[in-house]
Formats: structure tokens, sequence, C-alpha cells
């Protein structure tokens, strides 16, 4: 059953979207400035590739370790001093100009975010009741995309009046300052109760023998893979390669961090009231496919580029919200912590290997053939791993099974493994 809580359950679910939405400012802040670090200070795509890949390989490492470290420590006291760290690293990353102490804040970032999103993620799940789970995911990822439109947004525009630094100088501020907010959001949550520690310990062995959980992995890390490709490459190529305008950049940046609030948030709401998440992820993972339309062109409309780019976008973002939601359902509260930082670390490998993996083909051949990747990965992950989860799972059949699968999970069990497909 959801854990009690002081006053309504929803203060927490949103401080911990806040808390996401806060370690994600740093994180989207490099896309933007992919062409000023090449430009300005000598990088190269493979260095910008790189200043993404090591925060996300960092974010790894911390999702991997998240759910022990939340069960031995709490997980409110964890997330408070991941934000810690991610203020001050995000404003020393600022100080610098050198590719090597960069990579060093950006490895502190990546592991304060890997400590706060996968415990926030269960937080979520466990302090609302089990019908309402993929709603509060919907409400959590909310707060990511806030963060990263905020990012998107504001960094190239600070940048452009200022200097690139500033940006970062700001979010670590407003980092260290919302950690206040989210510890006063959060102050009526419940210690891990005894024992939490030793569930926790579930060992990989134990989750892979899950066959939905299984495939859960693979897609991950494969709409991971998509969607950082969307994010960290359609802004510089419609800079570098496409030749449109700053503003006409910063416009479709921002449409495609915008299209992740109604995304997420209205994935999340649909999945509630249908009890079909896994359908609706399929569709959106597989909408990014729209990215070969750059391929095949190389001088793009300035309307058409931003309807693939935030169509994708909006695809890519609403279609995890289902997904994130079910290792918690399947493992329980404690051990679903630990299930949900492998599940986000198995993601995050994906996102590494995008970014840098994009970097590497974009300065070898071009944008062309990275876009073709993308698009189809997202085929693949959309239209074939997803709807095989729901096939072990049998979700997405109707509302009486998506209550079947909360009140199992509420109990502390594991839903049998069903053959039929949806």
């Amino acid at each position: 059953m959801s854990a009690a809580v002081a006053g309504s359950p929803w203060r927490p679910v949103i401080g911990m979207a806040t808390s996401v939405g806060l370690v994600y400012l740093p994180i989207f802040a490099v896309p933007p400035l992919i062409t000023t670090f090449v430009d300005d200070l000598g990088f190269t795509h493979s260095h910008t590739g790189a200043l993404m890949s090591v925060c996300l390989a960092a974010f790894l490492v911390g999702s991997l370790v998240s759910g022990r470290a939340a069960a031995r420590f709490g997980t409110v006291r964890l997330i408070l001093a991941s934000l810690v760290l991610c203020g001050i690293a995000t404003a020393c990353f600022g100080i610098t100009a050198s590719l090597g102490p960069m990579l060093v804040c950006r490895v502190a970032i990546g592991l304060a975010g890997g400590l706060v999103y996968a415990p926030g993620v269960t937080l979520v799940t466990t302090l609302l009741p089990p019908a309402k789970a993929n709603l509060g995911v919907g409400v959590f990822l909310c707060g990511l995309s806030v963060g990263g439109t905020i990012a998107y947004f504001a960094t190239r525009f600070v940048s452009e009046e200022l200097d690139w630094r500033w940006p970062f100088w700001i979010f670590g501020a407003l980092i260290l300052a919302g950690a206040a907010v989210v510890a006063a959001l959060c102050a009526g949550v419940p210690r891990i109760p005894a024992g939490a520690a030793r569930e926790a310990a579930v060992g990989i062995r134990t989750m892979l023998s899950q066959p939905s959980f299984r495939v859960l992995v693979p897609t991950l890390y494969l709409a991971l893979f998509t969607a950082y490709g969307v994010f960290t490459w359609v802004p510089p190529y419609l800079d570098e390669s496409a030749g449109f305008s700053t503003a006409q950049v910063s416009f479709t940046s921002a449409l495609m961090t915008l299209a992740g609030i109604p995304a997420t948030f209205g994935v999340g709401w649909l999945a509630y009231r249908t009890g079909k998440p896994l359908v609706i992820a399929a569709a959106g993972l597989t909408l990014p496919a729209l990215l070969a339309a750059f391929a095949v062109t190389s001088t793009p409309s300035p309307g058409g580029a931003t309807a693939v780019a935030t169509l994708a976008s909006f695809g890519v973002s609403g279609g995890l919200a289902p997904l994130y939601a079910l290792p918690p359902i399947l493992f329980g509260a404690a051990a679903g912590a630990t299930a949900s930082g492998f599940a986000a670390a198995s993601a995050m490998a994906g996102a590494v290997t995008s970014t840098y993996l994009g970097g590497w083909i974009i300065g070898a051949t071009g944008y062309d053939a990275a876009f073709w990747i993308y698009a189809v990965t997202a085929v693949v992950t959309g239209l074939c791993l997803v709807p095989f989860i729901a096939r072990t799972l049998a979700l997405g059949r109707t509302d009486g099974e998506a209550d079947v699968l909360g009140r199992e999970a509420a109990e502390g069990r594991v839903r049998p493994e069903v053959e039929t497909a949806p």
C-alpha cells in the first residue's frame, strides 16, 4: 500500500518533480552551447559530445548505487545532499574554460542527477495509491521537462546577453536555493523502515529473472539513445547544417523542450484514465522516426524542421513515463528503488552511447547518418520492444487488469507473467 505521509501526498511528489527539474538544468545547458564551445573555446564535436557523455556516465553510476544509498541514508536526505553537490559543481563549471576541469564538474553533476532520479521516481510511486502511479510519474517527469525547457530557453539567451558562463552560475545558485524548497515540500515524508536496506539489496540476477524487466532494460537503453540524439544534436544541426538563424534555433529548441511538459503530464494522465500505459508508450517512442526527414533533405524549411523536432521530442518524452513506472510496481518500494536505479542506469548507458557516438559520426560523416540511426532505433523501440513488454505483462488491455497489477504490487507480490499478447 502507499506510504503514509503527513498532509497531501502530492506535496512531496511536487518536491521530487522540483528536484529532478533542478538537476536537469545544468545537464541540458550544454547542447545549446555546443556551437559556442566549438567556435570560442576551440572544442571539437567529440569534445562537446564528451561533455554530455561523461555527465551521463556519472548519472549511470549514481543510478546504480542510488537504491541502496536511499535505503541507508533516507531518500529525502540523499536527494537534498545531491542537490547541494549539483549546485556547487554547476557554479564551478562556469569558472574554467579548460576541458579537463569542465569534465570533472560534469561528472559531479551527473552523479548528483543519478542519485536524485531513481529514488525520486520510486518515492513518487510509493506515496501514491497504485492506480495513480502513472499519473505521479507523469508529474515527476513533467518537472524534468520544465527544467530542460528552462535550460534550453534561458541558456542561449543569457549567454548571448552576458557570457556562456553566466547560465551555469545562475543555475548553480537556483539549485542551492531550490534545495530548501524541496526540503520544505518533503518535510512530512516518513523515514525508511528498518530492514529496508536489506530489502533494497536485491541482486541483478533476481531482477533479470522477471521476463518483463529483461525486456525493459534494453528498451530503456534504446529509448534514451534516441531521446538524447534528439535533444543533443537537433539544435546544432539546425545551426550548422540547416543554416537557421539564432532566433529560429532558439525557438525550435524551446518548443522541443516545451513539448515535454504536456507530453509527460498528458501521458501520465492518459495512462491513469485508460489503463493502457504501454500502448501509449509504444506510439510515443515511435514518433522520433520522423528524424529521417533531416537525413533526406539538406535544406528543411523552418516550419517543417520545427514540426519534426517538436513531434520527436513530444513522443520520446511522453513515451518514457510509463516505462519508468514499471520497476517499483514489479518489485515493491525498497527493492523497486534498486530496480529503478538499474533501469535508469541502463537508460543512461544508451544516452552516453548516443551523445558520444553521435558526435563521432557527425564529425566523421555529417548529420545524415546519425539521424538515420536514431530514426531506425525509434521504430525498433516503439514497434518491437514495447509491445513485447506488454505481451509479458498483459498490460494495456483493460482498466481491470491494470488495477490488479497495482493491487498485487501494493501487497508486495509480483504479477505472474502472462503469455497472451494484448
